[in-house]
């Protein structure tokens, strides 16, 4: 997988733009929707080295949102390194995004070779709801009264639907059945939105070093978080008040953290994030029970189960 990523940058110019992408690439990172698609090709019963341009796709696709999605929430570390606009400037920062977004349909071509019918469409599908989905959390953030409903679309369209891509693509590049494509589809949204929950956790209940970005960043913002709707479902007049603050900057960024992870304690929203992604991920494994027994599927079942325990 690196080596594609690799292999995708080598000698392209001008330097203003690969060199933030290289940047990128080497900051690690999971690499969790290349997997997916890779683990989703042998869940059918395909070769996922055949599976390869699509994974190396979807990892462009998702470098992509986190470059914009950088400048957009003004962070300035990603995975413990300085995110690319911190670095360069937010110029540079878009135009890299944009063009890596171009090289992922560049990737999904597999070098001349033509993939799978439905497999432009479900790319050109994810990319078009995560922009959606950006829309609305940028939106949100000007907003009081975020409802889950809406709190729970904005997820679906951000995170969910581009890691149900990738597992479709995977299916699709392993020329799994309609009812199996249909399933690893299932999985993959089930599994992004208990992902989104867990990500929203963290963000309060993580380290810098375990989360790979400042602690209490989605507070400072004012971002609508799983932690904060439910808070505010739950809570009474003066703790309400206290979250409206921090999302506002009344509150001094020394104390911001403490005080409101102690009205996301005792309003019961921490135990309810917990309590939400097991059963998303419980809901998840039970998608793949009419695939074939393989060693593919168990990954994907152990995948379920290692996201589910980051939120321990």
């Amino acid at each position: 997988m690196d080596t594609g990523l690799r292999r995708l940058l080598r000698g392209r110019k001008p330097e203003i733009i690969y060199a933030p992408l290289r940047h990128v690439f080497n900051s690690g990172g999971k690499r969790m929707r290349a997997i997916l698609v890779l683990l989703a090709c042998d869940a059918v019963g395909g070769n996922s080295r055949k599976a390869l341009p699509a994974a190396i796709a979807m990892e462009c696709l998702h470098n992509f949102t986190l470059i914009h999605d950088d400048v957009m929430d003004e962070a300035p570390v990603r995975r413990g390194r300085q995110t690319v606009h911190s670095r360069w400037n937010e110029a540079v920062a878009v135009l890299a995004g944009d063009q890596l977004l171009a090289l992922g349909f560049e990737a999904l071509a597999g070098n001349g070779r033509t993939p799978p019918p439905s497999a432009v469409g479900i790319f050109t599908g994810a990319f078009s709801d995560v922009c959606d989905g950006q829309g609305f959390d940028l939106e949100f953030e000007g907003r009081g009264g975020v409802t889950m409903r809406e709190y729970m679309r904005m997820i679906d369209l951000k995170t969910a639907r581009v890691i149900a891509a990738a597992v479709e693509l995977g299916g699709v590049y392993g020329g799994g059945s309609a009812s199996e494509v249909r399933a690893l589809r299932r999985y993959g949204h089930r599994l992004g939105l208990a992902f989104q929950i867990m990500d929203d956790l963290l963000d309060v209940v993580g380290t810098t070093k375990k989360f790979g970005k400042k602690i209490g960043g989605d507070i400072a913002r004012g971002k609508k978080t799983y932690l904060l709707v439910k808070a505010m479902e739950r809570s009474g007049a003066a703790d309400r008040a206290l979250l409206r603050g921090a999302g506002a900057g009344r509150i001094p960024g020394r104390t911001r953290l403490a005080r409101v992870s102690a009205v996301y304690a005792r309003s019961g929203a921490v135990d309810s994030a917990r309590r939400e992604i097991l059963r998303l991920t419980a809901a998840a494994k039970r998608t793949l029970r009419g695939l074939p027994p393989n060693g593919g599927r168990r990954l994907l079942m152990e995948f379920a189960d290692r996201l589910a325990g980051r939120s321990a």
